[in-house]
């Protein structure tokens, strides 16, 4: 109930800031105003809008006809200059600013702020940074900062990756809550990845998936979380799966459930039976009974222990799914892995090796790594 109400307040939400942010006919709309429209509407994206999201460049394109009618004398208006600034940092187009400094409009802002800003827009990355890089984010007014802390991280990221983590914890500081937090752990978590800091990384996971699970960004960050955790060479180790289970102890239930089946999805494909198993089965707790989810989860654990020593059992659990509540693509994996299972089951029990039919034995185990094979590119399928 409590996420249905939140739901139907940002999409009210969406309604009334695209409605206080359509051009006046007469005018007067004042920059700073319609700027923080724009910021609203961003930041209910990083709640999980996603109306939000559908109507962000439809607003952008409106506030920037409204910048056009604006009298030259109100960009000296501190609000309003900076409002233009910003307008150009989320995304707004750059053009509509210069033309409006190509016309002679004189904005009350630091000349050099804003340049930077309009070059960075631009792509010209070369030129945006040495007119942004000394510049402290933490000095400037609130609701710029964590806009300029942001544009100043992806400047340095590629060959200052430690400076550009530093101005990102700038901008999370100076802009809690909003859309460019939101980036701005999913920037960090992206250069920390690149690093051998697993400590941090684990950290800096753990902080989105409890601060943003709603995020429209959230799916491909969960994919790229899940691959980074199957990917460790130690993945299916007890002390590794003991600290996955911490990482995720603060998120909420359904959006630990989402996460858990990504990441036993993403290891089944990687060959970590273990982890595999592990969040699959962890996910089945979490899921309402006989749901779609508790039917994937099912899928998943009983796919890992067909290749583990529990074969019997997780023949069981994938014999016993209800295939009307899975894709095409999770059917695909759960006949791959009943088929491994029929052909390990297949394999001779000889009293002693002496007795051992060789042949038999290893034609046996050859089908069931082909029936394994199967399974890998059914799960390579599904991830196109």
């Amino acid at each position: 109930m409590t996420r249905l109400l939140q739901l139907a307040g940002a999409a009210a939400t969406v309604t009334l800031v695209i409605a206080g942010a359509a051009p006046a006919e007469d005018g007067k709309g004042e920059p700073f105003e319609l700027v923080r429209s724009l910021q609203s509407l961003q930041d209910q994206i990083a709640r999980g809008n996603a109306r939000a999201h559908a109507y962000q460049r439809v607003l952008m394109a409106r506030i920037g006809d409204q910048f056009g009618a604006i009298a030259a004398e109100r960009w000296q208006e501190p609000r309003n200059a900076r409002a233009a600034l910003v307008f150009v940092l989320s995304g707004g187009n750059a053009r509509v600013v210069q033309g409006l400094l190509d016309r002679g409009v004189s904005f009350e802002i630091d000349e050099k702020l804003l340049k930077g800003a309009l070059a960075y827009a631009e792509g010209r990355m070369e030129e945006a940074k040495p007119l942004l890089d000394d510049v402290d984010a933490r000095a400037l007014e609130a609701g710029i900062g964590g806009h300029v802390a942001f544009v100043q991280a992806e400047l340095a990221a590629k060959a200052e990756p430690a400076k550009a983590l530093a101005h990102l914890d700038d901008a999370r500081l100076l802009a809690p809550g909003t859309l460019i937090e939101e980036a701005s752990l999913r920037r960090q978590i992206a250069l920390v990845g690149a690093t051998d800091d697993a400590n941090r990384y684990e950290a800096l996971a753990a902080q989105y998936l409890r601060r943003f699970p709603h995020s429209l960004y959230a799916g491909g960050f969960r994919q790229q979380f899940a691959a980074a955790v199957a990917g460790n060479a130690r993945a299916s180790e007890p002390d590794r799966l003991q600290r996955l289970e911490a990482i995720m102890g603060g998120v909420g239930p359904a959006e630990r459930r989402d996460v858990y089946l990504t990441i036993a999805q993403e290891a089944l494909h990687k060959g970590k039976v273990g982890v595999a198993a592990f969040a699959a089965a962890s996910a089945g707790k979490m899921a309402d009974a006989d749901s779609v989810e508790q039917a994937r989860a099912r899928a998943y654990e009983g796919a890992a222990l067909v290749v583990s020593a529990e074969v019997e059992r997780g023949a069981a659990m994938l014999s016993g799914i209800d295939r009307s509540k899975l894709v095409e693509s999770d059917l695909a994996l759960v006949d791959a892995g009943l088929a491994v299972a029929a052909e390990v089951t297949r394999l001779p029990e000889p009293t002693d090796a002496e007795d051992a039919p060789p042949s038999a034995a290893s034609h046996a185990v050859e089908r069931a790594m082909k029936a394994i094979a199967q399974v890998d590119q059914m799960l390579n399928e599904a991830r196109k």
